[in-house]
């Protein structure tokens, strides 16, 4: 049977409010690259995190503060200046109720060294100058002296003696990794933050599509109805559709503004900066399924991964410090036994003269002598020492199995990484081939509406389908977006080897390690 040559009217105007509803939708689409072109980059969001995050800068004052703690154990290895004077006037008694006053000036400079080897110098200058009125007058004295003290076993080499600056030293790097390890966390929630809030963006345009749709379909239903050309219950349909739309679009719009509000408290951002921040432009990261490795040869990224990841080589740098800090605690449960060499000279001349004072250096200087001794100090218990040695050994393993964990998580965890990003970027392309064909099933269900074979509803039905297809492919390039910058964050290749936060390869952000032999 043919249709009523109103039903054709109908099913006409049906199909061209169809058309024009589909013609608007690809033209919003396109109107809203065009306006992202001149949003915010993901490189942008990035870069202005690394410069304004306090996260950063607090990590940043615990590298001072650790290249602090290194300028204080370096201090112990500072040569010392000392200088003293002193002046001694004594009455002596010379009878008959009288007496006479004897003056004695004594000066002494003296240098300190303590080497890192143990070994510790310490030359002295000492000038005397004595005025005595029963004497023969002012008498000079000079004597320069060299000692020497070499412990034998208690601090005796560099690894007693400086394993503390060393062991401060390596905690400096550590540090210094520690903030590397922070920017590449920060990188990875703000890229994340970021692409959720493309993804809001592109949902939101979506929404508005469906709802401008909608509307048009029951504006093109009432003029039908005002014609007689079509029955008045259609109308309740498409407003309770287009109702469901608007909800939709404003649940949408919320979603936005939420995303929007979390990106800029990431970057660290205040809210006025927040409110003018652009919305996110760059486009969804996408790799072919067969672009993937398998997680059969995921060894390579966990290679990588136990060589680039800054947690990791921090967590090695404070072990090797610790180990270092148990050598000197062994060593400081030995006597302390130390060999004391002083060789020296002394002058002596006569004279009230400032010349006469500094004259004993150089003449009537009879020749060098020495002193040899030794030193020992032997602490009975030594609580102290054996305590600090069981401090030291117990921070010692509890590095080594802080380093044994990380170990094992990177090894469970890239493979695991890997795997997601194989398998979202199979989900993403399922899902393009869904809107694909869902694009289709609409075109198809047009023709079946205008040859009379199908409902209005029914063609209502297939664009909500395409719809939600359209929202899940969003959502698979979100997942595949945020699996490839933890896959980058977990092998430690998100940030340049450096860790350099004045470097930020954008290429980083969206594409696969490179595997070795592999070039990008």
């Amino acid at each position: 049977m043919r249709a009523p040559s109103s039903s054709r009217f109908v099913l006409l105007l049906t199909s061209v409010a169809l058309a024009a509803a589909w013609l608007g939708w690809l033209g919003a689409a396109a109107l809203a690259q065009e306006a992202g072109d001149a949003g915010l980059s993901l490189f942008e969001a990035v870069r202005m995190t690394l410069s304004r995050d306090p996260n950063v800068a607090i990590d940043e004052a615990r590298v001072e503060s650790s290249r602090g703690a290194l300028q204080i154990q370096s201090g112990r290895f500072d040569p010392v200046l000392s200088n003293s004077a002193t002046s001694v006037d004594v009455e002596v008694p010379t009878g008959a109720g009288t007496s006479e006053e004897s003056r004695t000036f004594q000066n002494i400079v003296g240098v300190t060294q303590q080497l890192r080897t143990g070994l510790s110098i310490a030359p002295q200058l000492e000038l005397l100058r004595t005025d005595d009125p029963s004497g023969p007058g002012a008498v000079n004295e000079g004597t320069l002296s060299f000692r020497v003290r070499q412990p034998l076993l208690r601090g005796r080499g560099r690894s007693a003696t400086a394993a503390a600056e060393d062991s401060a030293r390596l905690g400096v790097r550590a540090a210094e990794l520690d903030l590397s390890q922070t920017l590449s966390l920060r990188v990875l929630t703000v890229a994340a933050q970021y692409w959720s809030a493309k993804a809001a963006l592109l949902n939101l345009e979506i929404l508005l599509a469906s709802e401008a749709s909608s509307r048009e379909l029951l504006e093109t239903t009432r003029r039908l109805i005002e014609a007689d050309q079509t029955p008045a219950a259609e109308q309740v349909q498409l407003e309770a559709n287009l109702a469901a739309k608007e909800s939709s679009r404003i649940g949408g719009e919320r979603n936005l503004f939420a995303a929007k509000q979390d990106l800029g408290r990431e970057i660290g951002l205040d809210g006025a900066e927040i409110a003018a921040l652009a919305l996110p432009a760059d486009p969804f990261p996408f790799l072919s399924p067969a672009e993937v490795p398998p997680v059969a040869d995921a060894g390579p990224l966990v290679a990588e991964a136990l060589e680039n990841r800054a947690d990791l080589q921090a967590a090695r740098e404070r072990r090797e410090g610790v180990a270092l800090l148990l050598g000197a605690a062994e060593n400081a449960l030995k006597p302390q036994l130390d060999l004391i060499f002083t060789p020296s000279y002394s002058g002596l001349d006569e004279g009230a003269g400032a010349g006469s004072f500094f004259s004993p250096l150089y003449r009537n200087v009879p020749g060098l002598s020495s002193s040899l001794g030794f030193s020992l100090a032997w602490p009975l218990a030594n609580n102290q020492a054996r305590g600090q040695l069981l401090q030291t050994q117990s921070a010692l393993l509890q590095n080594d199995l802080v380093v044994e964990l990380l170990v094992k998580g990177i090894g469970a965890d890239v493979p695991t990484a890997l795997d997601a990003v194989r398998r979202n970027a199979l989900q993403l392309d399922r899902a393009r081939e869904a809107v694909r064909l869902f694009e289709r099933a609409v075109v198809n269900e047009e023709k079946k509406l205008r040859a009379g074979t199908s409902t209005l509803l029914d063609v209502i039905s297939q664009r909500d389908r395409l719809t939600a297809a359209r929202q899940g492919e969003v959502s698979a390039h979100l997942a595949f977006a945020l699996s490839l910058l933890d896959l980058r964050f977990l092998t430690g290749t998100l940030l340049a080897a450096d860790g350099d936060a004045s470097v930020v390869e954008s290429s980083r952000l969206t594409t696969l390690p490179e595997r070795e032999g592999e070039t990008r």
